[in-house]
């Protein structure tokens, strides 16, 4: 059923649910039928399988033939050195396999999701396995969603979907059904968490049934790529068979020819083709391969192959995710533009204290004392940087840090919360006997309510366009901008409570530029690869300005024209494979593009003789991962 688009009461009725939550009774039935919420896995090899697994390589078929061969012309040496190589060779991938196996598993069983529910109309934290279709799920801040979740109550409710989408702006949520580029904003899905806000929620999709479990079907059920090396290695098989099947059967005409015994033509034509078998090949490849694996696994490297080290080793082309991957999917303020054109750049990166502000002065303080106290996010340091929130919000905190603000002499009155309708949200505080209010959001909704601006310190006239002109030249470079404006309250009326703040005749004092920025070491591995011939490609969900911004930065384009977009790849699809190829080949950076997209833009550069890694932290990369 559709449960996303169902009225509330059709809901409960077709759940036999309510508010108030499931009873144990219900709670019991229903993991009977449906089971528990867990994402399918693959089946499970054993070690017997795994060790079986191991001879399913052409060369360990020659040798097998080989070591039959050796039995029958009774050069038993030979068999027992082949023997012995045939199954150290098995053993030794065996080990592998079972091992990175296992590190797999223990990395996964880290990973354990309690889930608030209410059952029967009482409080409580679960397991997230044990969530049921009907459960009544309460989210906050930080909450991580185990299940697809319809909201039925919500205040603020911003949720990160980058996992599936790319984006890395968080998206709003409220039970008001809007459907952007096939993702419901009345729908938390499985795999994301919440950024801000909290909402009550009902559960309507678990396990194999959420859009992520879906994805991970289509993985299991979807053949891997083969690996270079055995294209190889077959490829050498099958030259070797042919060479020596050639040689043998020359060998055999000339020795019949010269009236040779059948049984001496025999034992010549097979000792010649055993000595003609590299028997040694699969071990040495087996240890050099175990060698780099090792050496792999001491920087956190787990191969779970050994094939797939050759692949590394022989990569030409990296197609990465950006969210998560190339940035760090923490909003940071870079750049700070006042009225009267001055720009501040700000050093560092994420969520913590590290950085520096470009000539700090009087202005660019009061501005961000504003963003500061105008916020609802929390930022702490205990060992380890602890947040929670609205991602530019606590962006704002750690400009804060870098600031070195106290806020102790700010005493907040009234707040109006973050809407998305409204795209602002205002303050009200007092310092040092004055009381004033300041409002933070979109210059367009800002610009609204302000008549003057601070140029130098004093109040002037404001000027429309030159704001705007500077909004542009931050968004053109790939920032996401806030505006900032306040007003000193002459005649203030201390009251009980405030409805609504007054937001007119303000003063417009600045804007913030930020952006999810660059993990310090990636302009390093970069470099790396070009200097190692190895092409490097982004490939991700978010927005096309975003995506050249960042990738400018990191030298993996030049110029706009070099970034392709979703639209773009469905049209030149239509046209066809070789126009969709050779429009693939030209570009370097795919904005927008969907998990699907993603798998048929690496099959292309499989398609044209390159070899491909994939490097991404979403479901939404899964598919190309494969």
């Amino acid at each position: 059923m559709n449960y996303s688009e169902m009225n509330e009461k059709e809901l409960f009725k077709n759940m036999n649910s309510s508010l108030n939550g499931l009873s144990e009774e219900q709670v019991i039935e229903r993991q009977k039928k449906y089971g528990k919420n867990v994402l399918p896995k693959p089946k499970k090899n054993g070690v017997l399988k795994m060790f079986l697994s191991e001879f399913k390589n052409p060369i360990d078929y020659i040798l097998l033939v080989t070591l039959v061969l050796s039995v029958v012309v009774k050069e038993y040496v030979d068999a027992i050195f082949i023997f012995f190589i045939i199954l150290l060779d098995a053993l030794l991938g065996t080990i592998q396999e079972y091992k990175a196996s296992k590190d797999m598993e223990s990395l996964l069983n880290l990973i354990k999701v309690l889930v608030k529910v209410k059952r029967n109309n009482k409080e409580e934290n679960i397991n997230s396995e044990d969530l049921v279709i009907g459960d009544i799920v309460l989210v906050e801040s930080g909450s991580k969603i185990s299940a697809d979740l319809r909201v039925l109550e919500s205040y603020n409710l911003t949720v990160d979907e980058s996992l599936l989408t790319g984006e890395s702006i968080p998206v709003l949520k409220d039970k008001e059904i809007d459907i952007k580029d096939g993702f419901k904003s009345n729908v938390l899905y499985a795999g994301t968490s919440v950024m801000s806000g909290r909402g009550t929620c009902i559960v309507i999709k678990t396990g194999i049934d959420t859009e992520v479990g879906k994805i991970t079907q289509s993985i299991i059920n979807e053949d891997s790529g083969v690996a270079p090396l055995v294209k190889k290695i077959e490829k050498f098989t099958k030259q070797i068979s042919l060479y020596t099947v050639i040689i043998a059967l020359i060998l055999l005409v000339i020795l019949y020819l010269k009236e040779y015994d059948t049984v001496s033509i025999m034992l010549s034509v097979i000792a010649l083709s055993i000595s003609a078998i590299p028997e040694g090949l699969p071990l040495a490849m087996t240890m050099a391969l175990t060698i780099a694996s090792r050496r792999m696994s001491k920087r956190n490297v787990i191969a779970k192959k050994l094939n797939s080290v050759e692949t590394l080793g022989s990569v030409t082309t990296i197609a990465s995710d950006k969210t998560g991957t190339l940035t760090l999917n923490e909003q940071t303020a870079k750049k700070i533009i006042l009225p009267s054109g001055d720009i501040h750049d700000i050093s560092g990166i994420g969520y913590n204290s590290d950085g520096n502000i470009e000539n700090m002065n009087d202005r660019v303080l009061d501005l961000i004392i504003m963003g500061s106290i105008n916020n609802e996010s929390t930022l702490e340091y205990d060992k380890k940087w602890k947040y929670s929130g609205d991602s530019i919000d606590i962006a704002f905190k750690a400009l804060g840090y870098k600031a070195n603000i106290s806020l102790d002499n700010y005493k907040l009155l009234w707040q109006e919360p973050y809407e998305s309708v409204n795209k602002y949200s205002a303050t009200l505080f007092e310092n040092q006997g004055y009381v004033y209010v300041t409002m933070k959001g979109s210059i367009e909704v800002v610009l609204e309510k302000c008549d003057t601006m601070y140029v130098d310190g004093k109040i002037k006239k404001i000027d429309k366009k030159l704001l705007l002109e500077q909004n542009d030249f931050l968004a053109s470079s790939g920032y996401r901008v806030i505006a900032l404006a306040k007003r000193k309250e002459e005649d203030f009326i201390r009251q009980n409570s405030y409805d609504k703040l007054n937001l007119k005749n303000l003063t417009f004092i600045g804007l913030v530029g930020f952006i999810d920025p660059i993990r310090k070491e990636v302009i390093n591995s970069i470099e790396q690869c070009r200097k190692a011939s190895i092409e490097v490609l982004m490939i991700t969900g978010d927005h096309p300005l975003t995506a050249y911004g960042i990738a400018k930065e990191l030298n993996i384009v030049n110029v706009f024209e070099e970034v392709a977009t979703s639209s773009e790849l469905i049209e030149k699809e239509k046209l066809g494979q070789n126009e969709f190829d050779k429009f693939i080949l030209n570009k370097k950076v795919f904005a927008r593009v969907t998990p699907n997209q993603k798998l048929k833009i690496v099959d292309c550069l499989i398609r044209h003789g390159k070899i491909v890694a994939v490097s991404g932290d979403g479901v939404n990369d899964a598919p190309a991962l494969k």
